[in-house]
């Protein structure tokens, strides 16, 4: 590609197709993710008023990414890390589908929020550091 010499050593990876499309597609999930626990936290408020059961579920959600962080890395390294990168997208998108009908239907619960967000953050405990390996392996270093 004549224009790619031209290009910063941090946009080199736009040389790839395969990461522009990685790239593209995980905007769109990160944004959609973003919106889901802006809305979770919201919703929690709307179901509780309390601040501090907000805290609970961010905790809820946060504290698998911290313990499986740890491990997930090395996980990462011992599977195929497309295999693994769709398994925790698809899982995130069910999750969302799962919390978007309880709401849509009236039924949901705080307990439902937590254990929902709880899943989240074992699915992101094992996307974050396979993505990240994910793009080494498919454009170099």
């Amino acid at each position: 590609m004549p224009g790619s010499a031209r290009l910063p050593n941090g946009l080199r990876a736009l040389r790839h197709r395969n990461f522009r499309l990685f790239w593209t597609g995980q905007l769109i999930s990160l944004v959609g993710t973003w919106m889901q626990q802006v809305a979770q936290g919201w919703l929690v408020l709307e179901l509780t008023g309390d601040p501090l059961i907000l805290g609970a579920v961010a905790a809820a959600q946060f504290t698998p990414v911290i313990i499986l962080g740890l491990f997930a890395g090395v996980f990462a390294d011992a599977f195929p890390k497309r295999a693994i990168l769709m398994a925790t997208q698809i899982a995130s998108a069910v999750l969302a589908l799962v919390l978007g009908l309880l709401v849509a239907t009236g039924t949901v619960e705080v307990w439902h929020v937590f254990v929902l967000a709880s899943l989240l953050g074992v699915a992101n405990a094992f996307d974050m550091p396979v993505r990240q390996a994910f793009v080494v392996e498919m454009v170099g270093r």
